[in-house]
């Protein structure tokens, strides 16, 4: 395995914080490509969402999922391999499992799983292939589309024909092979663009790499390929936002406005189920935190009690699993049922109002 160097404070592996930076607006962005948000947020409910989703709305979302992270993912790697590097895999003058090695590592250390290689083909024809084995997998068809992704990352062709089978229980072995999108994907699901302002989030920072104290908190298990909360004992990854809202906004134009109350309702059963805890929203300042330690966004309002909760959030990203959230922690905070009115400002900004069911 390839060693990976640690910060000597805080243990967090240095990559994290030479490719992400957390701004003052609640926002984490690539470094090499600013413009791509990202989020350090619980990943072991994401396939149970989709799948409460898919079950409320009748049809399967699996292939739009794996189309927009296979995008999101070729767009997270391509600018971290040289274009030397790809014009020498293209004429053979080096092989292609260093850089397999090396795309394997960045998902360990993100917290996406593990995988084995299995065997692939680079031939630059239509029969290229790869083949591995993922573990620990913090979404099914996320993983597959990252597989994909990085390999279109590195030879600059569309790998989107996919398959995957459960070999044993949690472990998958999964193949992309070279082919053309299917025409009905093409020019659909592009990553989101965000409209990001600045903000006055001061998180404070580990002295020897820059990355916010709090991340101490978790513990990287690179030989598993997990994120794990040390206060909580969830599963954490670091994951691409703005391949996530697009899916929703997809099927919300195929098949209405009642998608996001949809949405909505699937995280507000999550949080009830017992995913969330009600201290996470008790401390105004601890959640404001909370939120910005992930990407979420800036919380500039927030007020809670028995009446109601009204929450203001710039820069938000996942807004309606946010909205489901909370939700979900206010019900559980008061015993009762609830109404939610919510609004996504032109500027990004999450507005949400939950109050006691009529």
């Amino acid at each position: 395995m390839i060693e990976v160097e640690r910060c000597s404070e805080c243990d967090v592996p240095r990559q994290v914080a030479d490719e992400h930076q957390w701004l003052d607006s609640g926002v984490i962005i690539l470094k090499n490509d600013p413009h791509l948000r990202m989020a350090f947020a619980e990943s072991e409910n994401l396939d149970y969402l989709f799948d409460v989703v898919e079950e409320l709305i009748g049809i399967p979302i699996e292939h739009l999922l794996i189309d927009i992270e296979r995008k999101g993912t070729r767009d997270y790697f391509n600018p971290l391999i040289p274009r030397e590097v790809k014009d020498m895999l293209k004429s053979h003058a080096i092989g292609l499992d260093p850089i397999i090695d090396a795309l394997i590592m960045t998902n360990r250390i993100n917290g996406l799983g593990n995988y084995d290689l299995v065997s692939y083909r680079y031939e630059l024809d239509n029969d290229d292939y790869i083949t591995v084995v993922s573990y620990n997998a913090y979404s099914v068809p996320l993983a597959l589309g990252d597989m994909a992704g990085g390999c279109e990352a590195v030879v600059e062709r569309e790998y989107s024909k996919l398959s995957h089978k459960e070999v044993t229980a949690g472990v998958y072995e999964m193949t992309a092979a070279v082919s053309g999108v299917p025409v009905e994907l093409r020019d659909r699901l592009e990553r989101k663009e965000y409209h990001l302002r600045k903000g006055d989030v001061a998180l404070e920072r580990c002295a020897t790499c820059g990355c916010p104290s709090a991340l101490h908190e978790f513990k990287w298990d690179l030989d598993r390929g997990t994120i794990t909360s040390a206060l909580n004992g969830r599963r954490m990854s670091i994951v691409h936002p703005s391949v996530i809202d697009p899916v929703f906004e997809e099927l919300e134009a195929e098949l209405g406005e009642e998608i996001p109350h949809v949405v909505i309702e699937a995280q507000r059963q999550i949080t009830r189920s017992g995913f969330f805890t009600i201290d996470e929203i008790a401390d105004s300042t601890r959640f404001a935190d909370h939120l910005a330690l992930r990407g979420m966004g800036n919380l500039t309002e927030f007020e809670m009690n028995a009446r109601r909760l009204r929450l203001e959030l710039e820069n938000v990203c996942m807004h309606l699993m946010v909205a489901g959230m909370v939700q979900g922690l206010f019900e559980m905070s008061y015993g009762v049922e609830s109404d939610i009115e919510w609004e996504l400002t032109e500027e990004g900004d999450l507005r949400v109002e939950v109050t006691p069911e009529a």
